[in-house]
């Protein structure tokens, strides 16, 4: 409903229309105003009196009014309009001239019906209409005609952009979730979304914002996109007020949503772990979940080499854990994942409880922190380990981020029981890794030889221009930048890393890549192909030859 009010000379004009007894007469005066919206120069000022008088069609009195602005006119205009329609409805049947409706001008348009709704409010005009007995605004082809002549940039610009299909918007939906699920932004979410999309920002806000009023439509019920997004929101410090009041609910309602979703991620928490009959005696809180041992008093940190970067040598600035506080804690770490994994079996996914669940929580996190404490007071033997392993042209660093990860899978893996010292099980660990990336490296190496060696026979004595080749090898860098740009984010960042795009880097397995992005192997291929069918219909367009089949992107999948 509008809320505007009228200047004093319009609110009588408005009142002097609306008494009149013949509706005829009230939709002349309709006309007329309409009329006169398309010859007002909104930067000119007009007599608000000779405007009145020219809207009843009446001869001007002469009489000396106040000015305003045109575009003030046109507001009081406009606002004296929407009042006539309302007070004078008529059925579609009688109009003089064809009548569409908001989703018809839409298709004619091509637009979407908010566009049409921000429209009215430049000046196109709505009036309503009986259909069927029912209400509804409608627009008379002599309106759209006139808009479509007093705007033609503002109709040609918003028809360029089609309307969102369901099926894009589903997409869309999806890709949303996704990116704010990874803690992406809103903003950075929009844009990105936008750009891809070639959307306006405004659109795709819009439509996410329409999608998460409609989560919450049915009192009291939320679709799984909606609880997912519960989650995350009061996982990132969101409060349950805040959350219930958003989405429509309750708040006893928000809290079993959480409930379910804290418990569906409980469920996929990996708690394997070394088990021990010493876990089930009495006591075993006490006993395993003591304190860590001291260390002996004069124990010195071991001496930094002077060859290593800041970053490494700042691993030796944490004391190594004695042969005791290593048992305790590997003990430790697996008593609590034991306990976890026992409180989990009593959870109810149906109807969680939230002490249950804040006990279980509670235990992994002390896991986690626990295992952390083990991985940090190791990273220097990986160190040790990598400077072996990284020959004439390694880096350092890449080595010791390969160690790393197979100490951290060590820690896993590690049976405590035995009475093993860790060290020598992870040293055999990352030993291990280390030489079967070394076989792979000269496999690979191996290939591109063999490679280059059949390029060379195939064109014996051929010379081109070196320049040339630069020139066309700077072109096709150009073209593949840009294609690139058409991949969503993660899309880009597994096609960079399973290709070794960019300055000095190696193409990874799919197992890697995963493990870099914390998603599966099959999902990295899914997602690998669908953006490899991107490229291929971007370079179709671009002229440019399959990529696939291209050295710049030439791989061996393992």
């Amino acid at each position: 409903m509008n809320t505007q009010q009228h200047t004093p000379i319009f609110d009588e004009l408005g009142q002097g229309i609306l008494a009149m007894t013949d509706p005829a007469a009230r939709l002349e005066c309709s006309r007329r105003a309409e009329q006169l919206l398309s010859h007002i120069d909104a930067r000119k000022s007009y007599e608000m009196g000779t405007v009145a008088e020219r809207v009843l069609g009446i001869d001007r009195s002469g009489a000396a009014t106040p000015a305003a602005l045109g575009s003030e006119i046109c507001r009081e205009l406009l606002l004296l309009i929407d009042e006539i329609s309302a007070a004078t409805v008529t059925p579609v049947e009688a109009a003089a001239e064809p009548v569409l409706t908001v989703d018809e001008v839409a298709r004619r348009w091509n637009v979407s019906a908010k566009t049409i709704s921000r429209w009215r409010n430049r000046g196109l005009i709505a009036r309503t209409f009986t259909f069927e007995g029912r209400q509804r605004v409608g627009f008379l082809e002599s309106s759209l005609k006139r808009f479509a002549t007093a705007h033609p940039q503002l109709v040609r610009r918003g028809s360029r952009f089609s309307r969102i299909t369901e099926e894009e918007r589903t997409h869309t939906l999806r890709r949303a979730d996704e990116m704010l699920n990874n803690g992406t932004p809103i903003s950075k979410v929009v844009a990105t979304i936008a750009r891809d999309t070639q959307r306006s920002l405004e659109s795709i806000r819009q439509l996410l914002k329409q999608a998460s009023k409609n989560e919450g439509a049915a009192p009291g019920k939320l679709n799984e996109r909606a609880e997912r997004r519960i989650y995350k929101e009061f996982r990132r410090g969101k409060s349950l007020a805040a959350l219930a009041q958003q989405y429509g609910i309750d708040t006893k309602v928000a809290a079993r949503v959480l409930n379910r979703a804290r418990a569906e991620r409980i469920f996929e928490l990996p708690l394997d772990h070394m088990d021990s009959p010493e876990f089930k005696k009495s006591g075993a809180d006490e006993r395993i979940l003591a304190p860590t041992p001291m260390a002996p008093s004069g124990q010195r940190l071991p001496r930094k080499p002077s060859d290593l970067p800041a970053y490494i040598a700042s691993l030796y600035d944490v004391p190594l854990l004695t042969a005791a506080q290593e048992t305790h804690l590997f003990r430790k770490y697996n008593y609590l994942k034991y306990k976890t994994s026992k409180l989990r079996e009593e959870l109810d996914l149906a109807r969680p409880k939230a002490r249950l669940l804040d006990e279980i929580e509670s235990l992994y996190k002390e896991a986690i922190e626990t295992k952390n404490l083990l991985i940090r007071s190791n990273l220097r033997l990986v160190v040790a380990v990598a400077k072996k392993y990284i020959g004439s042209t390694g880096d350092l660093f890449d080595k010791v981020s390969e160690g790393n990860l197979s100490l951290m899978r060590a820690v896993e893996k590690f049976d405590y029981t035995r009475g093993f010292k860790f060290s020598t099980y992870a040293t055999w660990a990352i030993k291990k890794n280390y030489i079967r990336a070394y076989s792979n490296e000269i496999k690979q190496t191996d290939r591109f030889r063999t490679g280059q060696e059949e390029l060379l026979d195939a064109s014996p004595g051929h010379r081109s221009d070196p320049t040339a080749q630069l020139a066309a090898q700077r072109r096709r860098e150009d073209q593949v930048s840009g294609i690139m740009q058409r991949l969503t984010d993660r899309e880009r960042q597994i096609i960079t890393s399973r290709f070794g795009i960019g300055s000095g880097r190696e193409p990874m397995t799919l197992k890697d890549v995963g493990v870099e992005l914390g998603v599966s192997k099959e999902r990295v291929r899914q997602i690998e192909a669908r953006a490899m069918q991107k490229l291929r219909e971007a370079a179709s367009h671009a002229r440019l030859d399959a990529l696939s089949d291209s050295g710049e992107f030439a791989f061996h999948s393992n």
